[in-house]
């Protein structure tokens, strides 16, 4: 989009961003990027990047590819997490940077800052304007990881004893 910035940090070590900002090396580099969340299927990965993840959804509104976002959602937080906990610096991606990555990124913020999907949506906005324009199309994968989350993830892990 023009005029738009390929890419946002929206919380320390996690950029959102699209296609041309995974595949610019120069940006890739200054940025310290070591990870890369690809949710395309199609988009190759930079060669210098290590730490590669693809999440192969397509943006096209069809039923099995939110299904798909919906039933990988808890794997794909599970990767961001390790790699944050590694001391990775992340690139989460798409075409542009407006659906897919930005849900991953709103999973992301609901599992470690505490957000409700709507919260997780409006920060992201707040800091990407173009994020979930002109309409939160996987809206659906991040209400039922929020749900899924809050109900089921999150009462087990405060019962875990340490």
């Amino acid at each position: 989009m023009e005029g738009v910035p390929d890419a946002h940090e929206i919380v320390s070590g996690i950029w959102l961003g699209n296609k041309r900002a995974a595949l610019n090396e120069k940006w890739l580099k200054e940025h310290h990027i070591t990870a890369v969340f690809n949710a395309t299927k199609d988009v190759p990965f930079s060669p210098s990047i290590r730490k590669q993840y693809r999440i192969p959804v397509d943006d096209n509104l069809k039923p099995e590819e939110i299904r798909n976002m919906t039933l990988w959602s808890h794997e794909i937080v599970y990767n961001v997490l390790k790699e944050r906990n590694e001391g990775n610096q992340i690139l989460i991606h798409c075409m542009a940077g407006m659906q897919r990555s930005a849900v991953i990124v709103g999973m992301y913020l609901i599992s470690t800052r505490g957000f409700s999907w709507h919260q997780a949506i409006q920060y992201i906005q707040s800091i990407r304007p173009i994020a979930f324009r002109p309409n939160p199309n996987f809206k659906d994968s991040l209400i039922a990881f929020d749900k899924s989350y809050h109900e089921e993830i999150l009462p087990n892990i405060t019962k875990m004893e340490w």
